[in-house]
């Protein structure tokens, strides 16, 4: 029977041209390799090599074989990645959101209820989710709406809602509540990586500078040290608290309310089902 080995020896042959090259790339010795390649000859009833006193070279027949060792190298390394993937995928729930209070939210809900699973998620624009959703790169979407597909299940599962955390002496601060247009205009302190609040925020509010912070707990720091305003909502103050130092005031837009779905293919319905029967318990 012919071994994977023998092929990858016979391409390393090719590409070396001597023996005691294509050896030394293997780190293996040059006897091991004369015999390995005597073997595949054996083993295909072939000559694959013109041989001199002091030269070998592949014929005819070897340099197609060294087509057909690529190609069967190729389709190996093919199979185990494609395998691999597939043993992943059985044991990972890929989550992909439109917003982080949500992931954060169902990340919790799948953890619970699938402690053997390993769980991904990440945050990315609406067409990716989607495509990713069809395609199978995500079990679970979370989306701003419901999706209108025959394919698709959406169902929803958690609101956000939106408030301003300004300092005590803003010329806002005591008001009872804030629209966005409002508040449109000066510098504001804003976390990256929040998903489609992000274009919510660029659309309502086009004239002020937000400033734009990578790592949350310099957000945090900032927040209760500067005189910035920023934004903060109900979910985020029940499980970081209410920021200190602060007069938080509701956003009276619509825009500024979010309902979350969470959204699967129909044919994995029967997979999921005892998890989407709790998802909103």
């Amino acid at each position: 029977m012919i071994e994977l080995e023998q092929l990858v020896h016979l391409i390393a042959f090719n590409e070396h041209k001597t023996l005691s090259n294509a050896a030394k790339s293997l780190h293996i010795s040059q006897p091991v390799l004369t015999r390995s390649m005597q073997k595949l000859e054996d083993e295909l009833d072939l000559i694959l090599f013109e041989r001199t006193k002091n030269r070998i070279s592949l014929n005819a027949t070897g340099l197609l074989a060294i087509e057909h060792a690529k190609r069967i190298i190729n389709d190996t390394d093919n199979m185990k990645r494609q395998l691999k993937e597939f043993d992943r995928k059985q044991h990972t729930i890929s989550i992909g959101s439109c917003a982080p209070a949500p992931q954060n939210y169902l990340n919790q809900k799948v953890s619970r209820f699938y402690p053997d699973k390993t769980i991904s998620s990440e945050i990315k624009d609406m067409e990716i989710l989607l495509k990713g959703l069809k395609e199978n790169t995500y079990t679970f979407i979370i989306t701003p709406y419901e999706i209108d597909n025959e394919t698709i299940e959406s169902i929803p599962f958690m609101e956000e809602q939106l408030f301003f955390s300004l300092p005590y002496d803003h010329p806002l601060a005591k008001k009872k509540s804030i629209s966005l247009k409002e508040m449109d205009g000066g510098r504001m302190l804003l976390m990256s990586n929040i998903g489609f609040w992000n274009q919510m925020h660029q659309e309502t509010m086009p004239h002020t500078k937000f400033l734009i912070q990578q790592d949350r707990s310099v957000f945090y720091d900032l927040i209760e040290l500067s005189s910035l305003p920023s934004f903060t909502s109900d979910y985020s103050m029940k499980y970081d608290g209410i920021p200190p130092n602060r007069a938080i005031v509701p956003i009276t837009d619509q825009q500024a309310h979010a309902m979350f779905y969470c959204c699967y293919l129909k044919e994995k319905e029967s997979t999921f089902k005892s998890f989407l029967y709790t998802l909103n318990k």
